[in-house]
């Protein structure tokens, strides 16, 4: 999110302002995960609400992996977020939430399955393609990607530096056949991606 754009809350996240904590709570209700991963968790908002899931749940964890303050955010125009804010915003969930200051790329590696995946890294085509494609059989249910509608891939920051939007990349990932897609529109969007 960039600078200009930042809600008024401790969250930082443009995920408020439609409610998608809500969306992340009744995935985790309907499809009661053990293991939930999110790499990029900034202030914790999704995590907030994938963690208020699992406890109502009465089962399951979560393992969020940032770079936090460690990730060179002014490159883009994006504030850095401490991993501290982090810890304070879901202390409440401690005993279900993980936090791992280290980079995305490669987490994959630490896990033979997960059942839901949440990327949300200033996602574009190329942050995705490097990401997903890792993880697609390894996830035994969704994978949920922040981004995906032709608005989201209109942002002033992925236009300035020439990300590659993530509709097209979208599009040419489900090539492969055996993966659909559902893209909720209502800003910044999110998209949900299962193995057929």
């Amino acid at each position: 999110m960039l600078k200009q754009n930042l809600p008024d809350s401790p969250w930082y996240s443009s995920y408020e302002p439609n409610n998608y904590g809500d969306f992340f709570y009744s995935l985790v209700r309907v499809y009661q995960p053990e293991t939930v991963v999110e790499l990029g968790t900034e202030a914790g908002f999704s995590a907030y609400h994938l963690a208020r899931g699992l406890r109502t749940n009465g089962k399951g964890h979560l393992y969020c992996y940032d770079l936090w303050e460690k990730y060179d955010a002014q490159k883009y125009g994006f504030y850095s977020i401490s991993k501290s804010t982090a810890e304070d915003n879901l202390r409440e969930y401690k005993n279900t939430i993980g936090l791992n200051l280290t980079n995305a790329i490669g987490i994959d590696r630490a896990y033979q399955t997960v059942d839901i995946l949440h990327v949300d890294l200033h996602n574009d085509g190329e942050i995705l393609n490097r990401i997903v494609p890792a993880w697609i059989d390894k996830v035994r249910q969704l994978v949920v990607i922040e981004g995906g509608s032709a608005e989201r891939d209109r942002v002033e920051w992925m236009i300035k530096f020439n990300k590659a939007p993530i509709k097209k990349w979208l599009e040419d990932f489900s090539r492969r056949g055996d993966i659909e897609y559902l893209t909720l529109e209502p800003f910044p969007s999110v998209t949900i991606i299962r193995k057929k």
